[in-house]
């Protein structure tokens, strides 16, 4: 290999050396301070934090804009209360949770005492980039997919409702305790407003189950005694 050549290969490995120590030393001289989980953390890139719990998988990239504070270069910029314009972009490496803390209670006199423990959980971030300027993440987009999807809830609620009870041809106007129903499930429908056998057959069985002290055991009894009356289908 000529000399000339040689030398050109190593003046290039020591000026890109160079240059990698210079960013590494300008990464980290920048900094920020956060908000998340309702306490501050001081972040460069490569850092890796513990958090209070987000809900966000392992290997998810997070940004995080409520930033306080940045210092670059020897410029401090101080949010008022968060600087605009800057975020910090992270991605979750792991969840867990702390270790246990005791919490005893004790009060002399009538024994009462209470032993628990709680661990709290934890996300573990690592500090990938301190960006600045506006956030080119997609938006979702609008509710239209979602509306197509979404059946037509008047017709749903058709095909759930279930059909009435029918009634008999020439069904009396009588009154409700002339089907000798028992007195509690009599009284019960005549407190909600049904007081007449016509008034019974239009209502349907959600409807009356939705009165209070209605049952299904009471519902069963209605239907019963009407099949006998003959007053509706089998």
């Amino acid at each position: 290999m000529p000399r000339t050549v040689f030398f050109n290969r190593v003046w290039l490995v020591f000026v890109n050396w160079i240059g990698s120590c210079y960013n590494v030393r300008m990464e980290a001289n920048m900094y920020a301070i956060i908000r998340t989980g309702g306490k501050q953390y001081r972040v460069s890139p490569g850092q890796r934090i513990e958090v209070e719990s987000l809900s966000a998988a392992v290997g998810e990239t997070v940004e995080i804009g409520d930033v306080l504070l940045l210092a670059s270069n020897g410029e401090v910029l101080v949010g008022q209360p968060t600087v605009p314009g800057v975020r910090v972009r992270a991605t979750v490496v792991e969840e867990g949770r702390g270790r246990r803390v005791t919490v005893f209670k004790f009060r002399g006199g009538n024994r009462y005492q209470r032993k628990l423990g709680h661990r709290q959980s934890y996300t573990t971030l690592l500090i990938e980039d301190i960006l600045r300027g506006v956030s080119k993440k997609k938006r979702p987009a609008p509710a239209k997919a979602a509306e197509e999807k979404k059946p037509a809830p008047a017709k749903a609620a058709e095909e759930r409702k279930p059909a009435p009870a029918k009634k008999a041809a020439g069904a009396p106007a009588a009154s409700i305790e002339e089907l000798g129903l028992p007195s509690r499930v009599a009284g019960t429908l005549k407190g909600a407003g049904v007081e007449t056998v016509e008034d019974l057959l239009g209502r349907d069985e959600e409807e009356l189950l939705a009165i209070r002290g209605f049952g299904a055991k009471s519902l069963e009894q209605v239907r019963t005694t009407l099949k006998d009356k003959g007053l509706i289908k089998e």
